[in-house]
Order: structure tokens, then sequence, then C-alpha cells
């Protein structure tokens, strides 16, 4: 199987080099979001022979195939192999990488950035953790305040504070 890592894939497209890219990834998951140009034959739904007789480009050049962590694909490529296609080439690392990597996306509906999003979720997380252990700081030392001021008073009913002599 041939594979092609994710910044050199995103390479190609920026000299806008014509090549035939589709993702096997669910209807969903392709309007989620997906690389511009990629056209969308979910794996489920994938007829090889069908989509090989529907290409553009000649049948010697790569077919490239993406999915969201790169299973799907190899299967679509073996698929896709035993169908005839030549060239069939795997986006190592899928989708999951090239979010990652932060390269570009196109989003019919409004998208949230995973990277940033799970940035600011650590960050959420992080401070959660750090208000957890503020309100455990806090709860700790309202205990010592407590035990201090119940031992303080157990000691004036041992050793009462004597009188003042008249």
């Amino acid at each position: 199987m041939i594979t092609i890592h994710s910044s050199a894939m995103a390479s190609l497209i920026d000299k806008r080099q014509p090549l035939d890219l589709i993702d096997v990834r669910t209807k969903q998951e392709f309007r989620s979001f997906h690389i511009r140009g990629a056209r969308s034959f979910p794996l489920r739904e994938l007829l090889a022979a069908k989509l090989l007789r529907g290409r553009k480009r000649e049948a010697t050049e790569p077919l490239y195939i993406i999915c969201n962590n790169r299973v799907r694909a190899s299967l679509a490529a073996g698929m896709l192999t035993g169908a005839g296609c030549r060239q069939p080439v795997v986006v190592d690392g899928g989708m999951n990488t090239w979010v990652r990597q932060g390269l570009p996306v196109v989003c019919k509906k409004p998208f949230w950035n995973v990277a940033r999003e799970c940035f600011r979720r650590g960050l959420m997380g992080v401070t959660r953790g750090f208000a957890l252990v503020i309100s455990g700081l806090f709860c700790v030392s309202s205990m010592v305040v407590s035990f201090q001021r119940s031992l303080e008073a157990k000691l004036d009913m041992v050793n009462p504070i004597p009188s003042k002599p008249r």
C-alpha cells in the first residue's frame, strides 16, 4: 500500500496540482469538515468499479484516499485495487493528523477548530483542576482553623485563665 504524509498532500494541494482525492468517512463526517477538492464516497456505500469509471483523471494517475485515521482508507484502497485501480494512495494519519497539523479544511457550517477546542478544553481542565486544588486548600485550611479553635477551647477547659487577685 502506498501512503503519503498529510503535509506532502497539503503541498500538492497548495501547488494546485490536479488530483483525485476521495474521503471515505461518513456523509455526516464529511459535511462537518473536509479537504478542499475532496469528494465524498463513504466506505459503506463505496462501489469501486463505479468510482473508477467516473474518474476525471487518467487511470495511471494516483487516487488519494483519506478517512479519519487511515483504517477505512486502507480498506478502500484494497477494494479499489481489486477493482483495477493502479495507484491508490492513502493519506497517512487521515483527517486526525490533517487537523492536528492545522492544515486547511472546508466547512459548510461554522466549524470550531479542533486543535483550538482541545486546547480550550485542556485549559478548562487545568482551570477546574486548579479550582479543585484551591477549594481543597480552603477546605484543609478551614479544617485546621476549626481544629485549632477546638484545641484552644479544650485547653481553656483544662487550664482556666487565673483570675486577677482582688
